[in-house]
């Protein structure tokens, strides 16, 4: 799926740029905002009940899954890899299956999402392999799909997102916190704990990548947007957000529920410590040598870790470079890639 507010650099689908050139692909991508005709919309969306229940399944995932059909029918594939499941896969799993390919499911949503509709699973007998992205949820997963559970993480592309070199990075008196991303995070929590630094002592500068100030209705947030330490930004380029990363001494992303996280894993790369929410998946991505975890909710948990690091560069810096080795060493696309065609070849 193509998501207008990420680039081809970020997302789960840049995963197939790092395939090896001997791996043959087709894709198929769904257009969410797609308009049809009104009769024709009524059918799709009337048909894409019956292919799936999943509350993110409708009218143009179908229209998806027949170019899927259509194209099984006329070649012979190995794998098809759904790299979002929980939008897509409904028609192939109520469908007599002719092809001999191997099904794969990937799962974006969390754990409180799929204890909501495990109804969904009734269809997995036709599913092959189901990859979780972290070890959390394929627990979960493996409690419903015996033995067809893997995990396998989500990755970041560390040539593109990194530190800068020493030198270039400019010196300042000013503590910059970026924070990035829409799915999942918790704004109130953010612009509580945005409020609380804000009028305390310290220099602090927070760049917040967000929607347009235009499409934003909550009033906590909406408040913020006039601090004189608060940068606003929206729809910017994968460069701009880059420039954004390096130019910062942490990054804070304050959640709600979370599998993997683009921005968490792009501000790793960039060597930033994290201030997040002790969640169970995120605990596959981030641990005390680069994160301080914080409660759900709890901004006072979240202003003391910015605190703790605008006090202690030392360990700022040693965090830093944790962080960057992590990325690296842990969930550099290319090892991301080389662990799914492991599992491709395996099925």
């Amino acid at each position: 799926e193509r998501f207008s507010h990420m680039s081809s650099i970020s997302g789960y689908d840049a995963l197939y740029s790092h395939f090896p050139e001997e791996v043959e692909t087709d894709s198929i991508f769904c257009n969410f905002k797609k308009i049809y005709p009104r009769g024709i919309g009524r059918l799709l969306a009337t048909a894409s009940k019956f292919a799936s229940s999943s509350s993110f399944y409708n009218a143009q995932s179908l229209e998806a899954e027949y170019k899927l059909l259509a194209r099984l029918a006329r070649r012979n594939y190995n794998v098809i890899h759904y790299t979002y499941g929980e939008p897509y896969f409904g028609l192939l799993g109520i469908t007599k299956r002719r092809s001999k390919a191997a099904v794969i499911l990937t799962h974006h949503q969390p754990v409180s999402w799929w204890q909501a509709n495990e109804a969904l699973f009734k269809k997995y007998d036709k599913v092959d392999a189901v990859i979780a992205l972290s070890e959390y949820d394929k627990a979960y997963f493996e409690s419903h799909v015996k033995g067809k559970a893997i995990y396998i993480p989500h990755g970041v592309d560390t040539d593109f997102y990194k530190p800068l070199q020493p030198g270039e990075k400019k010196e300042g008196q000013i503590f910059r916190v970026i924070f990035a991303g829409r799915y999942l995070r918790d704004m109130a929590t953010l612009a509580t704990a945005v409020k609380q630094l804000s009028s305390s002592s310290i220099n602090i500068q927070f760049d917040i990548v967000y929607i347009d100030k235009a499409k934003v209705s909550e009033p906590y947030l909406i408040d913020i947007m006039s601090y004189p330490n608060v940068n606003w930004y929206a729809d910017i380029t994968e460069h701009e957000l880059l420039s954004l990363y390096q130019q910062a001494d942490c990054c804070l992303i304050p959640l709600e529920d979370c599998t993997a996280n683009n921005a968490i894993l792009e501000a790793m790369a960039c060597g930033l410590p994290v201030v997040s929410t002790d969640l169970p998946a995120i605990k596959t991505y981030l641990d005390e040598s680069v994160s301080v975890l914080g409660g759900k909710g709890n901004a006072n948990d979240l202003c003391d870790a910015l605190l703790m690091l605008y006090q202690n560069t030392e360990l700022r810096n040693k965090m830093s470079l944790n962080a960057r080795e992590k990325a690296v060493t842990n969930f550099d696309w290319n090892i991301i890639a080389e662990q799914t065609l492991k599992l491709f070849n395996s099925v």
